[in-house]
C-alpha cells in the first residue's frame, strides 16, 4: 500500500485520544508455537479454552511474527518498539549485571506511557540484561533494571526460570538472596503460580488505590520453556499430565490457565470491558511431539531459532469487549513489537521522536476504523538466532551455494545470522551482509518448499534495497 493512502486511512482513527484510555494487559508466552493452539491448528492436542475464548471474542492475527526467532532480542523489541539491532546487540542481551539491551536515550513502553498517566508492571522473564540487586534490601551499584526501564512494580527473573540467577527480584532486588545461583527455596514448578499471585495482587491494589488511572501490565510466562516442570495443580486446576504428552505441552496449557485467571480477575474487578488483552509468544515453537500427533508449528518449515516460518510466526490475539469486533481475523503481516505503537496510539500519546522506530499501530484495524483487508505495514523484518545463518540452513556462503554438510563445518557459522523481509506474502531471506539467499511466495507456498530467487530478479533487488534502507533508518 502507498504510504500516502495508509496515512489518509489512519487519519480516520485520529480521535483515539478522545476515547477512554484502555488498560492494557500483554501476556507474552515462551516458545509457544502457533500450532500449539487449537484456534490456529485444529489438530492441536493441547486444550486451550481461555485462548480459544479470547480469539472468539476478539481478533486473531494469522501473519504475526516475533522480531527474532529467539527470546532475548524479541523481548527487547516488544518493550522498545525497535528491531533488535537498534539495541546494544543485534543478537540480544542475555546476561545480567551488565548494561541492558536498551541503549542510552532509548525509552521503554512503560516510560512512554507514563506521560499519559499509566501505571505499569512487569512479571516473569526479563531477558534483556541490566543491573540487579543480588542481596535482599541492597540495591545494585547501578540503577536496578526494572526501575530504570520505567516500571512502577515488577516481580522478575533476570533470565527466566532456566538460567541463573534463579530467583525472584522485586523491583530489581532479590527477595531471598542466592546460593550457587539460586534462591534457597527455588522451585521451578511454582514459578507460574508465584507470578500469577503477584499480578493478581497488583490488579487488586490498582483498582483499590489507583482506579482513576489506566495500567499497562506486561506478563511473561514461564511456559513453555525448559526445564519442563509443570506443577501438579495451578490456580486450583490440574496441570501436570493434563495433555497426556510431555512436560512441554503441559506448560503450554499452563499459559492458557494463566490467561484465563488474569481475565477472570479483570472480570471480578469489573474492569474487563476497559482492558485490551493481548496474547502472543516470543518466538516460534518446538515440534517435539510430532510422533504423538501434535505439531507445535502446524506444518511450517523450521522451528525456534530458524528464519523459516516455524521460527518467527507466532500466535497473536487481541480482545477488547465492545471495541474489537468478536471473531475477526487479520491476515497481513504484523510484528509483535507493534504492541508498543498500538499502546501509545490507544493512550493518546504521540510516538516520541527516535523512539519505537519500527513499531506500527494496530489500533485502526482493532477498532474497525480501517478494514481488516487493509495492510498496515509496507514491510516487516525478522531475524534468526545466532548460529542459524544461511550457511547452516541453505548451504550458502558469500554469494555461493555450497553443500549444507560442508557449510556446517565452517568455523564462522556459529556467528552467522539470517534475516527476512516481508512485503505482504512475499518473503526474501538474506544473509547478515544483506545478500539475498531465498525468495518465497507464502500465499502459495506457506511451507517454503520452492525458492523463487532466480525467477523474480526485480522483486529480489527491490526487497533487498528496502532491507538496507530499514537497517540504516534512524528515526
Amino acid at each position: 500500500m502507498k504510504r500516502s493512502l495508509l496515512a489518509a486511512l489512519m487519519l480516520l482513527a485520529a480521535p483515539l485520544a478522545a476515547a477512554k484510555q484502555p488498560n492494557i494487559l500483554v501476556i507474552l508466552t515462551d516458545d509457544v508455537g502457533w500450532g500449539d493452539l487449537p484456534c490456529y491448528n485444529p489438530k492441536s492436542r493441547i486444550p486451550a479454552p481461555a485462548v480459544d475464548k479470547l480469539a472468539a471474542e476478539g481478533m486473531r492475527f494469522t501473519h504475526a511474527h516475533a522480531a527474532a526467532a529467539l527470546c532475548a532480542p524479541t523481548r527487547y523489541s516488544m518493550l522498545s518498539g525497535n528491531y533488535p539491532w537498534r539495541g546494544r546487540s543485534q543478537k540480544g542481551t542475555w546476561g545480567y549485571n551488565i548494561p541492558s539491551q536498551f541503549r542510552v536515550g532509548q525509552k521503554s513502553i512503560a516510560q512512554m506511557l507514563r506521560d499519559a498517566g499509566y501505571r505499569s508492571a512487569m512479571f516473569g522473564k526479563a531477558g534483556i540484561g541490566g543491573f540487579w540487586g543480588m542481596k535482599p534490601g541492597v540495591p545494585p551499584v547501578r540503577t536496578a533494571a526494572p526501575v530504570k526501564w520505567g516500571f512502577d512494580h515488577s516481580l522478575l527473573i533476570p533470565r527466566g526460570h532456566q538460567a541463573p540467577p534463579q530467583a525472584f527480584f522485586r523491583d530489581g532486588i532479590t527477595l531471598s538472596g542466592l546460593k550457587r545461583g539460586k534462591a534457597p527455596d527455588w522451585d521451578a514448578s511454582k514459578v507460574g503460580a508465584t507470578l500469577l499471585d503477584d499480578a493478581v495482587s497488583f490488579l487488586k491494589d490498582h483498582v483499590r488505590n489507583h482506579g482513576d488511572r489506566p495500567f499497562f501490565l506486561h506478563f511473561c510466562t514461564d511456559g513453555a520453556h525448559e526445564p519442563y516442570v509443570p506443577a501438579v495443580r495451578i490456580a486450583g486446576k490440574k496441570l501436570k499430565g493434563v495433555t497426556g504428552m510431555t512436560g512441554r505441552t503441559d506448560m503450554v496449557h499452563e499459559t492458557d490457565i494463566l490467561l484465563g485467571e488474569l481475565v477472570r480477575t479483570l472480570e471480578t474487578l469489573g474492569i474487563r470491558d476497559d482492558t485490551l488483552v493481548i496474547y502472543t509468544s516470543d518466538n516460534g515453537g518446538l515440534p517435539f511431539e510430532r510422533a504423538m500427533g501434535h505439531d507445535s508449528v502446524a506444518g511450517l518449515r523450521g522451528k525456534k531459532s530458524t528464519i523459516f516460518e516455524g521460527g518467527t510466526r507466532v500466535p497473536f490475539i487481541a480482545s477488547w469487549p465492545g471495541r474489537v469486533a468478536p471473531g475477526t481475523r487479520y491476515h497481513h503481516p504484523i510484528g509483535t513489537h507493534d504492541v508498543v505503537a498500538t499502546a501509545l496510539d490507544l493512550a493518546g500519546v504521540e510516538k516520541p521522536h527516535g523512539q519505537a522506530v519500527d513499531s506500527v499501530s494496530l489500533a485502526p484495524v482493532l477498532l474497525g476504523d480501517v478494514p481488516v483487508r487493509t495492510p498496515l505495514r509496507d514491510f516487516l523484518v525478522t531475524q534468526s538466532s545466532p548460529g542459524r545463518g544461511p550457511s547452516v540452513d541453505f548451504g550458502y556462503q558469500a554469494g555461493k551455494l555450497k553443500s549444507a554438510t560442508k557449510a556446517k563445518k565452517n568455523k564462522n557459522s556459529g556467528r552467522e545470522m539470517a534475516f527476512a523481509i516481508y512485503q505482504g506474502d512475499w518473503k526474501l531471506v538474506l544473509d547478515a551482509g544483506g545478500r539475498p539467499v531465498a525468495l518465497y511466495d507464502l500465499e502459495n507456498d506457506l511451507g517454503e518448499e520452492t525458492n523463487l530467487i532466480d525467477r523474480h530478479s526485480d522483486r529480489v533487488k527491490a526487497l533487498a534495497a528496502e532491507f538496507r534502507r530499514i537497517r540504516n533508518k534512524r528515526s
